[in-house]
C-alpha cells in the first residue's frame, strides 16, 4: 500500500489535498474544542501533512509529530513545514505511533483507519501513544451509499477484481469497549467535492488517489474496462457555474465519518 501511496504522492497533493482540505478541516476543529493534555499532538498516516498545517494554524503553541510509512509524502510535509521548528516528522507505518510518540495530548488521523488492514489494532495503538484521557479524532471514509458517485465505483471494480475490502466500520465500532475507547462523538461529514469532467475524477483516483491499488493488480484492459463502466454511469452532477476555486463543474458530495474517541481514566 505504501509503494501505491508513495507513487501518487505529488499528484494527491495538487488534485485531492484541495479537495479534501474541508473534511480535514472540521477534523482538526472538533479536536482543538477538546481538552488536550500537555504533550505533543500525534498524527498518523499524515501523507502530505494538509492536517499538520492546519493544526498548526489552529493550535501555534503545540508541537505536532507526523507519522507516514511514504518518504515522498513525508518529503512533501518537510518542504511545506521547513520553517516550523515545532513541526516533527517521523517516517512509519501509523500502527507504530507508540513505538515513537508517548504522552500525546491528543491524536488526530485523517483519510488513514479506513487503508488499515487491523484498524482496531490501529486504533489500540493510537490510544497507548496518547496521555490516559486524552482525545483521538479519527476522519475516515465509510462504505459510500450505493447511489452515489463514489458508491457506485464498487460494482464496476467487483466485476474486475473481485470482492472489494469487506465494510469495517461495523466491526471497528463494536471492538471499541474491548480496547477501553469511549466513542464520544460519531457524525457524518458530506462535504461538496467538484471536478473538471467524469473522465478525470476517474483518472485522478488511478494516477493521484486511491484506486492507483487498483491499477497496479489489474491489467491495463481490465482498468479500461472499470473506467469505462464507471464513467457510464458515475452520478456526478453538471453544475454549469462550477465553484470559486476553479475546481470543475462536476460535483458529488461523499460522507465520511468522523469519530471522537477517549480512552484512559476519565477526567
Amino acid at each position: 500500500m505504501s509503494d501505491a501511496w508513495s507513487a501518487v504522492a505529488a499528484g494527491y497533493l495538487e488534485h485531492w489535498v484541495p479537495r479534501f482540505r474541508p473534511f480535514l478541516l472540521e477534523a482538526v476543529d472538533a479536536l482543538a474544542a477538546r481538552a488536550l493534555d500537555l504533550g505533543p499532538l500525534a498524527v498518523p498516516g499524515c501523507g502530505p501533512g494538509e492536517e499538520v498545517l492546519a493544526l498548526r494554524r489552529r493550535l501555534p503553541g503545540r508541537e505536532v509529530v507526523a507519522m507516514d510509512p511514504s518518504a515522498p509524502m513525508l518529503a512533501l510535509l518537510r518542504a511545506r513545514a521547513a520553517d516550523d521548528p515545532a513541526v516533527r516528522v517521523l517516517e512509519g507505518a501509523a500502527e507504530d505511533l507508540p513505538a515513537r510518540v508517548s504522552g500525546a495530548g491528543g491524536v488526530l488521523s485523517c483519510f488513514t483507519l479506513q487503508l488499515l488492514e487491523r484498524p482496531l489494532e490501529a486504533l489500540a495503538a493510537w490510544a497507548r501513544a496518547a496521555a490516559p484521557g486524552a482525545p483521538l479524532v479519527v476522519l475516515f471514509w465509510p462504505r459510500q451509499a450505493p447511489d452515489t458517485a463514489w458508491g457506485r465505483l464498487r460494482p464496476v471494480i467487483e466485476a474486475e477484481a473481485g470482492a472489494w475490502r469487506d465494510d469495517h466500520e461495523p466491526a471497528t465500532r463494536a471492538g471499541l469497549p474491548a480496547l477501553g475507547l469511549d466513542l464520544l462523538e460519531d457524525r457524518p461529514v458530506r462535504r461538496p467535492m467538484r471536478h473538471p469532467s467524469p473522465e478525470a475524477a476517474w483518472d485522478r483516483l488511478v494516477d493521484a488517489g486511491s484506486l492507483q491499488g487498483l491499477a497496479r493488480r489489474v491489467t491495463p484492459d481490465a482498468l479500461a474496462r472499470c473506467r469505462a463502466r464507471w464513467l457510464g454511469d458515475h452520478g456526478l452532477t453538471h453544475e454549469p457555474a462550477g465553484d470559486a476555486e476553479g475546481h470543475g463543474p462536476w460535483v458529488h458530495a461523499p460522507e465520511a465519518r468522523l469519530w471522537v474517541l477517549r480512552g484512559g481514566p476519565r477526567r
